[in-house]
């Protein structure tokens, strides 16, 4: 992949910036995991993609972590923390890597929650 983004596999917000890369966005435009329209702070059209892409398939991790990383950037963060709980009970699966590292949804989720306890704490 040429563009890799990874959505939460760093501990420091806002994570919104980055996005999960599965799969890239095909020539066409066709962004599936709505990582463009988050690029660009363009959460409702993010958000509105991401939902439909989840009633079609509840269990969709790259979209249930690019969804919670636009609640977080909506103040939505109860629901973001639902949505990454929702990654935790899913099978872990490789993201991608960074730096030659894989990446694994359960690490971004855990990462994500804790960013949540930081925040919640201040």
């Amino acid at each position: 992949m040429t563009k890799l983004l990874v959505m939460m596999a760093v501990c420091t917000l806002p994570i919104a910036v980055q996005a999960a890369p599965y799969p890239e966005a095909s020539p066409t435009g066709y962004d599936p995991y709505a990582v463009e329209a988050i690029e660009r702070a363009d959460y409702a059209m993010a958000e509105d993609r991401l939902t439909r892409r989840l009633a079609a398939d509840t269990g969709d991790v790259p979209a249930l972590l690019n969804l919670a990383a636009v609640m977080t950037e909506t103040d939505r963060v109860a629901r973001a923390s639902f949505l990454l709980e929702q990654v935790l009970e899913e099978e872990n699966m490789q993201l991608g890597d960074v730096d030659g590292e894989p990446v694994w949804s359960h690490d971004a989720a855990i990462a994500g929650l804790r960013g949540r306890v930081t925040m919640g704490s201040r």
